[in-house]
């Protein structure tokens, strides 16, 4: 059974207003959301993810919310692999679900498919880390841009542990990892047809777009993130690499830790969600199956007409 063509798929930059749709098509279809986003798979933390409210869960089932501990690990694998298989239970009854979220990489594994590498022997890995250790592993990056001038370009020079991953491919394989992903690319992919997949992404100026970016924060932090913050480093002192990545949350850390005021403490926030924002709105406009579409009153599309009210999810 296909999926997409089962299926329908709401994405955008953050605060551009997914939630807020996403629960008027649900209902107006009858159906359930699968989310679509790397951050509202944690538990406590709901202010800071603009979690959907328990209101909004109440509404409209929401699926892919609060299954993990802060301190778990996740992947796009992870996400994929449960998100299928509450689509299919869905489609078994008659449901058309909707993917909603702005989490680019879990929206082309949809489309898409995942981008995957075959095993590599873990003794590899363990000579590559012997090599270049933590304190010294310039002439790892050195030897990438030798054997893989592509991987190079993309990837910083300090981050080792993607160095690291893409030289243990080239010495298992005899192949670079930037050969590979191009096959993951649109332009190379056979299987990838935008026709059969119903996606939009919510598109809008974007001085209007940091305009509400600016007025969620303000009101994520009158609805008690610091406090949220506060909680969540007590309750888990250390948090897995991938909650860790939540924006906001580190810099709310700084405040608490006295390195920076409230007032620069929000700046940085805003600005971290301005860049998030601009990266999220790259990864739409180069996926051919996401169709932009601007919102007024009134949603009219797939044969809809819905009426919406304001909202920053």
């Amino acid at each position: 059974m296909n999926i997409l063509e089962n299926s329908y798929i709401i994405t955008g930059p953050t605060a551009s207003g997914k939630t807020n749709l996403a629960i008027k098509l649900a209902q107006h279809l009858n159906t359930e959301i699968i989310c679509m986003d790397s951050m509202t798979l944690f538990k406590d933390m709901d202010i800071g993810t603009a979690k959907p409210t328990q209101d909004e869960q109440a509404m409209v089932k929401h699926h892919m919310v609060d299954i993990l501990k802060p301190t778990e690990p996740s992947s796009v694998q992870f996400w994929l692999k449960s998100a299928k298989e509450i689509a299919l239970e869905l489609i078994a009854k008659g449901k058309s679900p909707i993917f909603v979220g702005g989490t680019p990489l879990y929206l082309k594994a949809l489309m898409m498919g995942l981008f995957e590498i075959p095993e590599i022997p873990k003794h590899i890995r363990s000579e590559l880390e012997e090599k270049f250790p933590q304190t010294d592993f310039a002439a790892a990056y050195r030897m990438l841009e030798e054997i893989d001038a592509d991987s190079a370009k993309k990837i910083h020079s300090n981050d080792r542990r993607r160095i690291i991953r893409a030289l243990e491919v080239w010495k298992s394989l005899g192949i670079t990892i930037s050969s590979l992903q191009k096959q993951w690319e649109i332009t190379t992919n056979s299987t990838f047809n935008p026709d059969k997949i119903r996606c939009i992404w919510l598109q809008m100026p974007r001085h209007k777009l940091h305009e509400r970016i600016h007025n969620r924060t303000k009101l994520l932090l009158k609805k008690g993130w610091v406090d949220e913050v506060k909680c969540l480093r007590k309750k888990y002192p250390v948090l897995s690499k991938e909650a860790s990545q939540a924006i906001g949350y580190s810099q709310i850390a700084q405040f608490l830790e006295g390195l920076i005021n409230i007032e620069k403490m929000e700046d940085a926030i805003n600005l971290a969600t301005r860049q998030l924002a601009k990266k999220q709105e790259t990864w739409f406009r180069h996926l051919p199956a996401c169709i932009p579409i601007s919102l007024e009153n009134n949603f009219r599309f797939w044969g809809f007409d819905i009426d919406i009210q304001s909202d920053n999810h």
